[in-house]
């Protein structure tokens, strides 16, 4: 092994509460690595000085064939992060399909009851309950000079040398230069242009309704907050005591307690059909300059599918930022009561899902406007479409 990519993914505020042992711990592993291996690990740790932004996915992916691990930093603040979320989907994918899943090692670091609830609908908690954790429950308390520290580094690092290994027998050490081969080799068997355009027609319909849902419940949650604001502003008015306070917020907690589970419930499904259809986008979206050339007759078609994506993208932007502006301005009735915590924490944590949707497309349309062909005359070619 050669010019070996350590990942370690992981909260910042997780990491400062905890005193940066987070990040000491993974410069511990990679020393214990290299001692056990005689290998170099280039570490991705800070996000910041590595410039991982919107760069972070073609680091992974160029280095794929020689990535020593991928180890997520698991605790609440994790899933509540949407930069966490996007690189362990993205991982979690790309690894399965080299066989190299094991290369995966989440760290349980803080413990919490929706990693042990078999009905969750968090596509995530899901995925990182299929892989192996290392527990790391108790050891992040002790000293880390003490036995039992060094022990638990030796052995978080004895597992990725076995995965590394393993990594090596199942796959041969593929390149990327040879993962390109082999999918030219085989891209007669590649679904055609047409049948990824009618399959990306269908999903664009059933995306945009899944959304559609969520801003409907914006919208009662919106007019459920007025009303309890106004009810609470007419009772100081009246110089009321706390009882009646008390009863209009926890009437207004029980009132939101159904539209915010099913915003959660919905996000989780819009974020679970993106995810599903990620690739076909890419694969459309890097085969239409061959594609238009080939058959120029075929740019109006993906001008439709592109201007399609494009205002599913602005879409969740807009749905975002509409669930951002309700829960500041919530702010004021969480803290008068306890009742609303709860549903406001789950409200944030679909709006947390919906985070790392946008940001898969806000790729998407990334991509678009790197296409050379179908920058040339975008608005001219789609004002067309509109006028028929």
């Amino acid at each position: 092994m050669a010019d070996l990519q350590g990942f370690w993914s992981y909260v910042h505020e997780d990491d400062r509460a905890d005193g940066e042992r987070i990040s000491r711990l993974a410069k511990d592993v990679v020393e214990e690595f290299q001692m056990l291996t005689g290998e170099k690990i280039s570490l991705f740790l800070d996000k910041v000085a590595l410039a991982w932004g919107e760069n972070w996915r073609d680091k992974i992916d160029s280095n794929l064939a020689s990535v020593a691990f991928f180890i997520p930093v698991i605790t609440p603040r994790y899933f509540m992060s949407p930069e966490c979320r996007n690189e362990l989907q993205f991982f979690a994918r790309q690894a399965s399909k080299l066989g190299i899943k094991e290369l995966i090692l989440p760290l349980l670091y803080v413990d919490f009851p929706p990693l042990h609830d078999e009905n969750t609908k968090d596509e995530l908690i899901k995925l990182i309950c299929t892989f192996q954790w290392e527990d790391w429950l108790e050891l992040r308390f002790l000293e880390r000079d003490s036995a039992k520290y060094r022990q638990g580094v030796n052995r978080l690092a004895k597992r990725l040398v076995d995965a590394n290994r393993q990594a090596e027998e199942t796959t041969f050490a593929i390149s990327v230069e040879d993962m390109k081969k082999t999918h030219e080799e085989n891209s007669d068997n590649l679904p055609g242009v047409i049948d990824l355009l009618a399959n990306s027609e269908k999903n664009l319909l059933e995306i945009p309704e899944t959304l559609s849902l969520v801003a409907e419940d914006i919208y009662q949650i919106g007019d459920i907050m007025r009303k309890s604001i106004e009810d609470i502003e007419r009772a100081n008015a009246q110089k009321q005591g706390f009882g009646p306070r008390l009863s209009i917020l926890q009437k207004t907690a029980s009132e939101l307690s159904e539209p915010t589970e099913r915003i959660w419930s919905q996000s989780n499904l819009y974020a679970s059909q993106l995810h599903d259809v990620d690739e076909g986008f890419r694969i459309i979206i890097e085969r239409s300059s061959s594609e238009i050339e080939e058959n120029p007759e075929a740019k109006k078609e993906f001008y439709k599918l592109f201007e399609s994506i494009r205002k599913m993208s602005n879409a969740s932007i807009d749905t975002i930022e509409s669930l951002e502006s309700m829960i500041d301005a919530s702010e004021p009735l969480e803290k008068l009561s306890r009742d609303l915590r709860p549903v406001m924490r789950r409200l944030k944590q679909g709006v947390t899902i919906l985070i790392e949707s946008a940001t898969m497309t806000k790729e998407w349309t990334g991509l678009i406007d790197s296409i050379e062909i179908i920058r040339e005359d975008t608005t001219s070619q789609i004002s067309v479409i509109e006028k028929e």
